[in-house]
């Protein structure tokens, strides 16, 4: 926990982190999308998925 806790105080080590989540999100809204009664996840996946790209946005503006 101690090397996680390290990691995530860099900046790159957030983004990476900040990063991995996009895509994750990404990845799985695409495998959900063909699956009926699954909206409600794919609406999530995409306002996280939004969230964490402004985030990123956002930081990378404030370190230039």
């Amino acid at each position: 926990m101690d090397a996680f806790t390290r990691f995530t105080n860099q900046t790159q080590g957030r983004d990476r982190l900040f990063r991995a989540t996009q895509y994750t999100c990404m990845l799985l809204r695409y495998l959900l999308e063909p699956k009926a009664g699954k909206e409600k996840v794919i609406m999530k996946l995409k306002k996280l998925e939004s969230s964490v790209s402004t985030g990123r946005k956002y930081k990378i503006d404030l370190c230039l």
